[in-house]
């Protein structure tokens, strides 16, 4: 099983034929600061806060040279890192140059990953004033024996007291800009989680009233800390069947609570979705600013380096690496995209990519419960998606 790796990692957008001048812009802006190194981690971050200053002017200088204002940008998209511990005067700083050197929608989602521990009546007053209205909290459990070994700073009763006061900030204020939208991401297979303690933290989730949540499954990296530790025996997982079974059962729980499944990990209550991340999955044009930062724009598939001090060094650009999608590799990768969403693929596409062995795919799949065909469309099921990876990879 592994985890679905956030912005950085999941590139793309733009038709086969290419991508339209009028389509929308998303913009991913990479913060790579934290205070500590979660064990899990594999992300390129930095916990040297003293170059701060250094890199957020290395950042500017990328958004005056990247600027573009051909496309009106409808998604804004802070991660990190750890964004939240940011100074707000240098988030501020950046949200207004990109105002300055990007077309900016005046209905633009505006999204932010934090903390639990940075979510205070204060910060939420600095965020809401330079436009943010889309909060994601790192909550990842709700249970301090879960907490512990990841390396998290915070416990379990101050992610629910974040995950409130972001919620419910703003509300009954007749005037100023509105409160947030409020998105949390848990994590299913930690080491201590039990299917009670995983239980709990869903249930959390449910009454706390957020209105998105991510479930990513653990995905031991190599040499990360926690894989090291569970290849010592120091700490034990969950087993898969035990893990598969709570996913099920959580897309079930979620739904019943209005909360509906529209891609592997994640789910929203009407309304609700993550603009930005549909932009990924539906191959919408992006760009990709700061360290390790990814971008797809003009048919092309571009990426920032990973090492912050070769980024500091040679602003404006720092790029890692380039290609051109072939018309082939676009469409295959439309359908991969799309058996990521529950509105799935379009069965004749398949047919027309794959051939017969693509008919039997999905009429195997729909046969053993891995998919369901609704119509003229195909998608995973819940036990498909655990397997989704594995599945994909016969098609292809």
């Amino acid at each position: 099983m592994s985890t679905i790796a956030p912005q950085q990692a999941a590139f793309r957008k733009s038709e086969a034929r290419g991508p339209r001048p009028e389509a929308h812009l998303g913009l991913y802006v990479h913060l790579p600061f934290c205070r500590v190194h979660c064990t899990y981690c594999a992300f390129a971050i930095s916990t040297d806060l003293s170059a701060q200053g250094r890199y957020v002017s290395s950042l500017l200088s990328e958004i005056d040279a990247r600027g573009t204002r051909s496309q009106p940008v409808d998604s804004i998209y802070f991660g990190g890192g750890t964004p939240s511990r940011m100074p707000t005067d240098s988030l501020a700083a950046i949200a207004e140059r990109i105002r300055l050197r990007f077309d900016v929608a005046a209905a633009v989602e505006f999204s932010m990953e934090a903390n639990p521990e940075d979510v205070t009546p204060d910060t939420l007053g600095a965020w809401r004033g330079m436009g943010l209205n889309r909060l994601s909290i790192g909550v990842q459990s709700f249970d301090d024996r879960e907490l512990r070994p990841l390396g998290r700073i915070h416990g379990g009763s101050s992610a629910e007291a974040a995950v409130a006061l972001a919620v419910s900030f703003g509300a009954g204020e007749d005037t100023g800009p509105p409160g947030f939208r409020t998105s949390l991401d848990l994590i299913l297979g930690l080491p201590e989680q039990t299917a009670e303690s995983f239980r709990h933290s869903i249930a959390r989730a449910i009454a706390l009233g957020a209105g998105h949540l991510s479930l990513y499954m653990l995905d031991l990296e190599p040499r990360s800390p926690l894989e090291v530790q569970v290849a010592r025996g120091r700490a034990t997982l969950p087993q898969d069947e035990v893990v598969a079974d709570l996913y099920v059962e959580a897309v079930e729980t979620l739904r019943e609570a209005g909360i509906v499944q529209y891609e592997v990990s994640n789910f929203a209550r009407p309304g609700e979705e993550c603009r930005h991340n549909l932009r990924y999955w539906t191959r919408g044009e992006y760009i990709g600013l700061g360290l390790a930062a990814h971008s797809f724009a003009g048919g092309r598939r571009f990426a920032n380096t990973r090492d912050i001090h070769r980024y500091i060094a040679t602003a404006p650009y720092a790029a890692d690496f380039s290609e051109d999608l072939g018309e082939d590799e676009s469409r295959r990768e439309t359908l991969f995209l799309g058996l990521r969403q529950t509105a799935g693929i379009d069965y004749a596409e398949v047919e027309r990519l794959c051939g017969q062995e693509g008919i039997e795919w999905m009429d195997r799949g729909v046969r053993d419960g891995w998919l369901r065909r609704d119509g003229g469309r195909v998608a995973f099921t819940s036990s498909g998606f655990l397997l989704s990876n594995d599945l994909i990879s016969q098609l292809f």
